[in-house]
């Protein structure tokens, strides 16, 4: 088979392929890792203690602040006796982790339950980092006394919910 050009002599200097180079793909590889962390573990050291608290008609409100260590008494009550913030030791892999918590929980006794709001350092969401495999964090609480509340004990549980960040 015989091909017939009619083109000028220029144009087909342009269209010869004496250096033609043909890319070719270079063979590559690539790491790859992952990294299995431990399991949280929690321990609680120190469970929340609110203290006594003498009650007027008309109820109030008593904090534990968690970053200062401290409790407030509205002036409607009288707060006396040691108190102390909950402590939980968290034992994992050294990272991040993530705390969350629901936004209330009830203390229950004799009377109608008390409403407390937990208090942690950078609220819901907020992230502390596990380092040495321990760390040590710190929950308070927003205690909410009804007016009229009945004399005697309450008690309750709030859960922490921890995952690596």
């Amino acid at each position: 088979m015989t091909l017939a050009l009619n083109a000028p002599a220029a144009v087909l200097e342009k269209l010869a392929f004496t250096n033609l180079k043909i890319a070719t793909a270079t063979p590559a590889s690539t790491g790859t890792q992952a990294e299995v962390l431990d399991t949280i573990q929690v321990a609680v050291l120190l469970d929340m203690d609110f203290g006594r608290i003498a009650v007027g008609g008309a109820g109030g409100v008593v904090v534990i602040d968690p970053n200062a260590g401290s409790r407030s008494c509205d002036p409607t009550l009288v707060c006396v006796g040691s108190f102390g913030t909950s402590e939980l030791q968290l034992t994992g892999s050294d990272a991040s982790v993530q705390v969350n918590f629901d936004p209330t929980f009830q203390l229950t006794g004799p009377g109608v339950p008390i409403v407390a709001e937990p208090q942690f350092p950078g609220g819901p969401g907020a992230v502390v980092n596990i380092s040495g495999g321990t760390t040590v964090v710190k929950f308070g609480a927003k205690l909410t006394i009804n007016p009229g509340q009945t004399p005697g004990v309450y008690s309750g549980q709030f859960s922490v919910n921890l995952e690596y960040n």
